[in-house]
């Protein structure tokens, strides 16, 4: 699946697109995915910003990783935007992907899985 996030003529990235963009992207369904935008730098880095928020990394890696892949081009907006994104949010998404996909309502919380089926380690004996 390739999700490409279209130029805004604006300088401030919409919330609602990139809301839309990660709910794509989280879904696991549709992996694996390839994001990319004009030029790969301000939308695709507020993007990939808010994902990295939403898997829980430091607001300061987050912000460094943009830097890097953004680099002369970085915008104060985007790492605004970034900063003041809300995974929060978007947990509650995930949630409802998820009792979607196992044939859940949508008010349920289940597991997706049993502790006795995971595989254990196997202590080998000396």
């Amino acid at each position: 699946m390739v999700l490409e996030i279209l130029e805004e003529p604006s300088v401030s990235i919409p919330k609602g697109t990139i809301m839309e963009a990660l709910k794509v992207l989280i879904d696991v369904k549709n992996h694996p995915v390839l994001i990319h935008c004009k030029r790969g730098k301000h939308r695709t880095g507020c993007l990939v910003g808010s994902l990295r928020k939403f898997q829980n990394w430091c607001l300061d890696s987050v912000l460094e990783e943009y830097k890097q892949f953004a680099g002369a081009k970085s915008r104060i907006t985007d790492l605004r935007f970034i900063e003041e994104f809300d995974a929060m949010c978007l947990r509650q998404c995930l949630h409802s992907i998820i009792c979607q996909d196992q044939g859940y309502g949508s008010n349920t919380r289940r597991l997706l899985y049993r502790e006795e089926n995971l595989q254990k380690p196997q202590i080998a004996s000396l």
